[in-house]
């Protein structure tokens, strides 16, 4: 597909302390939109949390699936960042209006870890545009693709959501599985004017009424894209807490009870993401939950669970050894003293 809104949501941590260029209408629309979207959708003192600054206009690299042999194309992009002080996690939102190009391709250059993106004359990866301004990548990347309804192919769809081209240069075959072929087919929407697909990497989102306005379009993609933006700090949370406790286990044998509380304690400040109770609305939060689901958050929950009980057993264990050897160490200082 072509003429997409296409939105790449690359989750970090810290605050943001350089990088700004000249505002310009694009990011000042969409940091207006998704904040009255947000607090109409939301609970006020919820959507509050997150603190929105424009950055600017950049550029990415278009390339075809040869990749770095032919980064002489640029696209026009625009750059918005979201961020929640009190779990220290942000969104940096990178959206194309209008994107003329293969949507599939850009998914499949960000999904292959090629995105390259040029600030002020200068090219940096992904990582170091974010070191650039100041933050830390802290999970995976998703992406929205928006378009019109009247676009919808179900091949394409199965493409998007997969994050590969459908236009490669050098492979002849089509991708084709049973999981795509599901994802393609299973709607989620709640309402009539769209349909959405989604899968642990991309949404599809087509609408009705799609034009080539880009506020026009964001009063429809806003809701989706603050779902979104809620899931995939959801999931930065765990990434950065999962990622903490495999650290520990790999690197210090000396695991106490005082590093297991600190780790938990964390986490524990990211506790307003998973409130079910921050949307107004019961369609608004039973598509959260959808995508919650297709993003794989109940999974990632899953190993958190698993590797904070390990990291609690040796804590636990080591403290008892401790004790242990306290104890044998006391019972022999007694009596030498009984004896002495």
């Amino acid at each position: 597909m072509k003429n997409s809104d296409v939105f790449i949501m690359v989750p970090v941590s810290g605050a943001l302390t350089e990088g700004k260029t000249d505002k310009n209408e694009y990011t000042l629309k969409y940091n207006i939109i998704l904040t009255e979207t947000s607090e109409y959708e939301c609970d006020k003192k919820f959507a509050d949390t997150i603190k929105r600054e424009e950055i600017g206009k950049i550029q990415i690299a278009y390339m075809s699936d040869e990749y770095e042999a032919d980064m002489d194309d640029w696209i026009d992009a625009y750059c918005c960042y979201g961020y929640q002080k009190f779990s220290d996690l942000g969104l940096l939102q990178i959206f194309i209006p209008s994107c003329d190009k293969e949507d599939s391709q850009i998914g499949d250059i960000v999904f292959s870890g090629h995105l390259r993106i040029r600030n002020k004359n200068i090219d940096y990866s992904i990582d170091e545009y974010a070191k650039y301004l100041g933050l830390c990548l802290s999970g995976k990347i998703r992406m929205v693709y928006c378009n019109s309804i009247e676009s919808k192919s179900d091949e394409q769809i199965g493409y998007l959501l997969a994050g590969e081209t459908s236009c490669s240069e050098h492979a002849d075959y089509r991708i084709r599985t049973d999981k795509l072929e599901e994802l393609s087919a299973n709607n989620i929407s709640k309402y009539d004017f769209y349909e959405l697909y989604a899968s642990q990497r991309s949404i599809v989102y087509l609408l009705r009424g799609f034009g080539d306005n880009f506020s026009i379009n964001m009063e429809k993609e806003a809701l989706l894209i603050y779902i979104c933006e809620i899931a995939i700090l959801q999931n930065a949370a765990i990434s950065r807490i999962n990622a903490q406790i495999v650290d520990e286990l790999m690197q210090n044998s000396n695991i106490s009870a005082s590093k297991t509380l600190k780790l938990q304690v964390e986490f524990g400040k990211t506790i307003l993401l998973w409130d079910n109770s921050i949307y107004n609305y019961y369609l608004s939060q039973e598509l959260s939950n959808d995508i919650v689901k297709a993003f794989g958050t109940d999974k990632m929950l899953e190993e958190y669970s698993r590797n904070s009980k390990h990291i609690e057993q040796i804590a636990a264990l080591k403290s008892g050894i401790a004790s242990e050897l306290e104890g044998k160490i006391l019972n022999i200082l007694a009596f030498i003293l009984s004896i002495s």
